[in-house]
């Protein structure tokens, strides 16, 4: 686990990168699931978004003030690498835009209304209509947000379960 998290925090540029650590610590954790496969190599891993993103707002600003969405993809596309999670960094800026909407009904339409604006500034994470919905299902696939029936909210935490292929 020490390992893990020294990774994570070698590959993101951060300067206070002790700090970060000991933060990424509260947030990454050996999950105590009873469901591990038995001939799994690793144990499951607990990401706890919602404690990630209560604690990230000290970091947020380490690239500069008008550049928090950096910071914030960076440090979960090293912490979605780390973990063997496959993400891009698209939608790792769409995770990091609804670090505070909390619970709330919204169609796919209006939160990418939302994100237009942002990828004026942000024009590498930009998307197209079909690639965002790609993103979203994809997001819900991997169990970080729940999308139905127009209801879009962020997991609180996501259990990493590994196994091989056999």
């Amino acid at each position: 686990m020490e390992e893990t998290i020294e990774n994570i925090v070698n590959k993101v540029e951060f300067s206070k990168k002790q700090l970060f650590g000991e933060f990424l610590a509260r947030c990454i954790s050996v999950s105590d699931d009873s469901t591990k496969s038995t001939y799994a190599v690793h144990d499951n891993m607990v990401f706890r978004i919602s404690e990630f993103f209560k604690g990230f707002s000290s970091f947020q600003n380490e690239y500069g003030k008008d550049k928090k969405y950096l910071a914030g993809v960076d440090a979960l596309m090293a912490i979605c690498e780390e973990l063997a999670v496959e993400m891009d960094k698209e939608e790792c800026f769409i995770l990091y835009h609804l670090r505070d909407l909390g619970k709330f009904r919204m169609k796919e339409t209006k939160l990418f209304d939302e994100l237009k604006p942002l990828w004026q500034r942000h024009k590498e994470f930009e998307l197209d209509k079909q690639d965002f919905s790609y993103a979203l299902k994809s997001l819900m696939k991997k169990r970080f947000i729940e999308y139905r029936r127009g209801n879009l909210y962020l997991n609180p935490s996501v259990i990493i379960r590994y196994r091989t292929r056999t």
